[in-house]
C-alpha cells in the first residue's frame, strides 16, 4: 500500500505540474498528459496500473457525460441554415479523409470508420480556450466556428450510434446482426429523449438541498445510464453521453457540472495517463509515415474545408481563413474514439499509436496555426486571392 501511494504521489506532482506549465505557456494540457502516461507508464505496475485503468475508463464516462451536458438540441434547432450548411462542407472534407487514409493503409471497414472519426472531430475544449486565450471571443468569425462545432456535436450522437452498432456483435457480424445493433441503438436512444421529455420527476429526486446527496445521485445516476447501455451492446461512453443530455435539458445543468468538475479533472487526467502508459514506443516507428501523411492530410482538409465553409456563408476571406485553422487541433474526443477502437472487437492496437503520434501534433500545432492566422492569410492572399486583394 505504502508503494502505491507513493506512486500516486509522484503521478499527481506530474501531473500537477504538467497543469500549471500548461496554464504558463497558454498551451493546451492533454498532450501533457499523454507524455507523462508514457514517461511514467513503466513505472507503474500490478494493483497501480489497474486503478489507473479504472479511473481512466470512468473519464471515458464522465468526459462523454460532460459533452452531452453541454450538447444543445435547441441551439441546432435553431441554428440559421448557413451554419448547417459550414458544418456540412466541414463533415464532407473531412470524414472521408480517416475513412479512405485507413481502407489505403489495408484496414477493415470498421477500423476505417473509427480512424474516419478521429480525423473529422475538432477539439472543442483546445478550440474553445485558444479563442479566449487569443482574445477572439468577440470576432464576427468565431460564430462560425462555434456553429461548425455544434454541428460537429450533432454528428457525434449518429456516429457513436452507428459505431456501436456496427462493433457490438463482433467484427464477423453479417448484415442482420448489425441491423439488430441498430434497432437496440434506436431504442435505447427512443427511450433516453423520452426520459428527456419526462425529465421533471428525475430533477425533483436529484434536486437535494445537500450537494453531497446530490453529487451521490447524479455519479448513481451517470454510471445507471452508461451500466444500462452495456447491457444493450452498447458501449458505456453512449451511455453517459444521452445521461449527459437528459441532465442538460433539466435547471440541474450547471449545478451537475460544477458538482462533477473536480472529478472530471482527475478522471480525464487518468484517462489520458492511461493512454499514453499504454503507449509501445517501439510501435511508433511502424506509424511515423502513415501519421506524417495523416497529419498533413489533415491541416489540409480541415483549413480548406473551414475556408470555403466560410466563405460559403459570406465571411471574407481573411476570416475564412482563421476559421480553416481554428478547426485544426485535436484532443479530448480522437483519443476517446481511438480507446474505443483498441476495445472493440476486429480493432487493432495500431490506431492508438498512430492516433497518439497524430493528436500530440496537432494539440501543438493546431493552437500556433490558431494564433498565426492573420500572418498564414498574409502568406496565402496572394494565391488565394491574387485579384480581389491588393493590399
Amino acid at each position: 500500500m505504502e508503494g502505491h501511494l507513493l506512486e500516486f504521489a509522484l503521478l499527481f506532482g506530474v501531473l500537477g505540474l504538467a497543469a500549471g506549465f500548461s496554464l504558463w505557456l497558454r498551451f493546451p494540457v492533454v498532450p501533457l498528459y499523454i507524455l507523462s502516461g508514457m514517461a511514467l507508464g513503466p513505472l507503474v505496475v500490478g494493483d497501480a496500473e489497474t486503478i489507473i485503468e479504472f479511473l481512466g475508463s470512468l473519464g471515458v464516462v464522465f468526459l462523454l457525460f460532460s459533452m452531452g451536458l453541454e450538447f444543445s438540441f435547441g441551439a441546432v434547432a435553431s441554428a440559421p441554415q448557413r451554419f448547417v450548411r459550414a458544418g456540412a462542407i466541414d463533415l464532407v472534407a473531412n470524414f472521408p479523409v480517416g475513412l479512405l487514409f485507413g481502407l489505403a493503409l489495408g484496414w477493415s471497414w470498421t477500423e476505417s470508420l473509427f480512424l474516419a472519426g478521429i480525423t473529422y472531430m475538432s477539439s472543442s475544449a483546445v478550440v474553445s480556450k485558444c479563442l479566449v486565450d487569443f482574445g477572439r471571443a468577440a470576432r464576427p468569425e468565431t460564430e462560425t466556428i462555434l456553429g461548425i462545432m455544434v454541428f460537429e456535436d450533432l454528428v457525434i450522437a449518429v456516429y457513436l450510434l452507428l459505431i456501436n452498432a456496427l462493433t457490438s456483435a463482433g467484427g464477423d457480424a453479417g448484415p442482420v446482426e448489425q441491423l439488430l445493433g441498430l434497432l437496440r441503438a434506436a431504442a435505447f436512444v427512443a427511450l433516453v429523449l423520452i426520459a428527456r421529455r419526462l425529465s421533471r420527476p428525475l430533477e425533483r429526486i436529484l434536486a437535494s438541498r445537500s450537494e453531497e446527496a446530490f453529487t451521490l445521485l447524479l455519479f448513481a445516476f451517470v454510471l445507471l445510464v452508461a451500466s444500462a447501455a452495456i447491457a444493450v451492446d452498447l458501449s458505456e461512453a453512449v451511455g453517459a453521453f444521452f445521461a449527459g443530455i437528459v441532465i442538460g435539458s433539466t435547471q440541474l445543468k450547471e449545478r451537475a457540472s460544477l458538482a462533477l468538475s473536480p472529478f472530471l479533472t482527475l478522471f480525464a487526467a487518468m484517462f489520458f495517463v492511461s493512454f499514453g502508459a499504454r503507449m509501445d514506443l517501439g510501435a511508433f516507428g511502424a506509424v511515423v509515415l502513415p501519421a506524417a501523411g495523416l497529419i498533413l492530410a489533415g491541416v489540409a482538409t480541415k483549413t480548406a474545408g473551414g475556408f470555403i465553409a466560410a466563405r460559403s456563408i459570406g465571411h471574407p476571406p481573411a476570416q475564412a481563413m482563421t476559421v480553416g485553422v481554428s478547426l485544426v487541433p485535436k484532443g479530448e474526443f480522437s483519443i476517446l474514439i481511438a480507446a474505443l477502437a483498441a476495445q472493440a472487437a476486429g480493432g487493432s492496437a495500431t490506431i492508438e499509436a498512430l492516433t497518439a503520434v497524430y493528436v500530440l501534433v496537432l494539440s501543438i500545432t493546431g493552437p500556433v496555426l490558431m494564433r498565426e492566422a492573420d500572418r498564414i492569410w498574409v502568406l496565402m492572399r496572394p494565391l488565394l486571392a491574387p485579384r480581389r486583394e491588393s493590399g
